[in-house]
């Protein structure tokens, strides 16, 4: 693991483990490689952390 990981996930740049990526049916979904937050596709390469879904 890089140095560099852990700082971007505090300011919001996550990195998803690509095989755990799926679709829910309006986003791509998966988990930070580095700190396994829950994740969302806010665009190509660009993640953000997932606010909770209210069912």
């Amino acid at each position: 693991m890089s140095m560099i990981s852990p700082i971007s996930c505090l300011v919001g740049r996550h990195d998803p483990k690509r095989r755990n990526v799926h679709w829910d049916g309006h986003t791509y979904v998966g988990n930070c490689r580095h700190c396994e937050k829950e994740i969302e596709r806010v665009s190509h390469r660009n993640w953000r952390e997932r606010l909770s879904q209210a069912s």
